[in-house]
């Protein structure tokens, strides 16, 4: 007889060996992950994150706060790099992350915290977007169990997208998944049958998707605009009518940064130093060779999830073949798309600027994706059944090899499980903050030692800083002038960084003593690797020992003064410039300032019935410029420099 109370035991528990026990499963694995990478104690700490570019994004989010504060939607930020325009163009890949922090920030939340909780949510999401993407495409409920599972393995196991959210470029994570969303949803009301309140929701998703990052425009692009041309003739006028309502809502939403950074073209200074793949690097990530990784990151080799996804999309797209699914040119088109940006980008006009490798990571959550149907298919029961006695043997033996290739996935990214160190990284990265645990961490102590240090010295011109995270951090954390940051920002002013240039440059040789001087540098810290260019130069630095533990302090012997010509007093804070005790260069009625020029900077005298006004003042090695202001009739005592709104 059969037990009825174990029959009901059964029936109540049948539901885990369903879609609904896949789901359940990857999620509990999901949020163990999640918990275990960014610790609750840490996004809800004191500090900020400490990845090298969560630095130069909180940089940008607590300037720009500040500016916001005084109605200003970019500003000049004569504490940064000579004086350089805070969210005009580097922080292009950062607004919705700026949005967010300042909504919650205004609702009482702490900064940082909001700065970090956007990371928690974005890691929430990731899963849940793919999920929705195949839910969109129609697929079945196990195949979408398993693309939410896949989203789950991308977010945690891939190295690429470890290595956005880890290190701190957890814009592109976000817009990598939330793209994903957009292709699917737009598809499904085109292609139908739609959605309700489609339409509603892409007017809220692509605009956040280009606000979130703009190089989801080249993700985007390409498989939306295939997609209307190939449906345009059957379209009726209210499709047409929404889909151009679709670009033209977005292009507004976007405007109050795309027409500032549009209008100051002449500033721009393109960049195709990182991300720039070749045909080649698809059988090096196939193979998890690391060749380079100002390619694919300071990060292991770790696309065995990518692959699977890859490869089982293509099964899925080879059997939607045979069942002529309307689904298949799209979905087949879009993962081409992305693989040839990924892969073909680096060698086409144009396409070098948006670092094209960085498509890998879309590419892979629309593989996984896609990658639903046929693991759903064929990874059961009834297919291993189906594999000949004679080959369980073999298949089980791959499996056993395949071991040691998904162990290094795991390995890589749970802190505990591998403690082999990356040697490159221990003369790349001076601050393992998140190499090789990728556990995110506070602000270290260290930092906040030099920094504590670099508050206490007399305030008489710039820090020159070599470790470009450390230079951000100074930057937020001391509001001290500072020469660093990030290397390869894509605006002349960056010029004025010596380590944007490599050590093969005239500056750190013979132009040394007249770089220190154009840029009243007063103090450097440096740090690994060691420069002996410029730390042998004992005539121009005396060395003031070590600072936090291990970076290296030297200052100018003769430091040059903010002014170039003529003489005055100078007291810069965000968007202005405070000129007192004036004097004007000998037989002039002029002062040069070192620092940048900008067209928007206006000169207000204090002093009555005497006037100035700006110029640009050429500087040798500066694209950008330094501010040489001119008397009318003579030159003011006194006046202030500030950016017209």
């Amino acid at each position: 007889m059969t037990d009825p109370s174990a029959a009901a035991g059964s029936t109540r528990w049948a539901w885990l060996r369903g879609h609904r026990g896949m789901f359940a499963v990857f999620a509990a694995i999901h949020a163990g992950l999640v918990l275990n990478a960014i610790p609750l104690r840490v996004v809800f700490g004191a500090q900020p994150f400490s990845g090298p570019d969560y630095q130069t994004h909180f940089q940008h989010t607590h300037t720009l706060t500040r500016a916001l504060a005084e109605g200003r939607l970019w500003v000049y930020d004569p504490m940064m790099l000579a004086g350089y325009p805070a969210g005009l163009f580097f922080d292009v890949d950062n607004k919705a992350h700026f949005l967010f922090c300042t909504v919650l920030h205004r609702l009482g939340m702490p900064l940082h915290v909001a700065f970090n909780l956007y990371t928690l949510a974005s890691a929430i999401a990731m899963p849940i977007s793919l999920w929705l993407a195949a839910r969109l495409l129609g697929v079945s409920a196990r195949a979408q169990a398993w693309s939410f599972g896949l989203g789950v393995l991308l977010w945690h196991f891939e190295s690429l997208i470890r290595f956005f959210w880890g290190g701190g470029m957890i814009s592109f994570a976000t817009a990598t998944h939330l793209c994903v969303l957009v292709l699917a949803l737009f598809y499904r009301q085109l292609s139908g049958p739609p959605v309700r309140g489609g339409y509603a929701a892409l007017l809220v998703l692509l605009p956040l998707a280009l606000l979130t990052h703009v190089w989801s425009f080249a993700a985007l692009a390409g498989p939306m605009i295939g997609l209307y041309l190939a449906r345009a003739r059957v379209l009726p006028f209210a499709a047409h009518a929404r889909v151009w309502a679709l670009a033209i809502v977005t292009i507004a939403v976007n405007s109050y940064w795309l027409v500032p950074a549009l209008t100051h073209m002449e500033l721009m200074a393109p960049s195709h130093k990182l991300g720039q793949a070749t045909p080649d690097f698809a059988l090096y990530d196939l193979l998890e060779v690391f060749v380079d990784p100002l390619t694919t990151g300071f990060v292991r080799q770790r696309t065995l999830v990518r692959t699977v996804a890859v490869l089982a999309a293509i099964g899925t797209l080879v059997a939607w073949r045979r069942t002529r699914e309307p689904a298949l040119r799209y979905a087949g088109g879009t993962l081409l798309w992305l693989f040839g940006l990924t892969y073909v980008g680096a060698l086409l006009p144009l396409v070098p600027v948006t670092e094209p490798y960085r498509f890998a990571a879309p590419m892979a959550c629309w593989a996984a994706v896609l990658a639903g149907p046929w693991l759903a298919d064929n990874l059961t029961r009834r297919t291993w059944s189906q594999v000949p006695a004679s080959l369980r043997g073999l298949a089980v033996g791959l499996l056993i090899l395949l071991a040691p290739r998904v162990y290094a996935q795991l390995a890589t990214f749970i802190p505990g499980l591998d403690v082999s160190s990356m040697g490159f990284l221990k003369s790349a990265v001076q601050e393992e903050q998140f190499f090789p645990s990728m556990r995110l961490k506070p602000i270290s102590n260290e930092f906040q030692e030099v920094a504590a240090w670099v508050a206490a010295q007399p305030d008489e011109g710039r820090f020159l800083v070599h470790y470009w995270a450390l230079g951000e951090y100074l930057r937020w954390a001391t509001d001290r002038p500072i020469l660093g940051g990030f290397p390869d920002r894509r605006t002349t002013h960056e010029q004025s960084n010596l380590f944007h240039f490599l050590d093969s440059d005239e500056r750190y040789n013979e132009g040394l003593e007249r770089y220190l001087q154009t840029f009243n540098v007063v103090y450097i810290l440096m740090s690994v690797p060691h420069i002996p260019a410029i730390e042998r130069r004992l005539d121009l630095l005396e060395p003031r020992g070590i600072v936090g533990s291990s970076y290296r302090a030297y200052r100018v012997r003769k430091p040059a003064g903010w002014v170039a010509r003529g003489s005055a007093q100078v007291r810069a804070g965000l968007g202005r410039i405070e000129v007192s005790a004036a004097k004007p260069a000998p037989g002039t009625e002029e002062l040069v300032l070192r620092y940048h020029w900008l067209r928007e900077l206006t000169c207000r005298s204090t002093v009555q019935n005497v006037d100035c006004r700006l110029e640009r003042e050429p500087v040798e090695g500066d694209e950008t410029g330094f501010i040489r202001v001119v008397g009318a009739p003579t030159l003011p005592a006194e006046f202030v420099l500030e950016q017209a709104r």
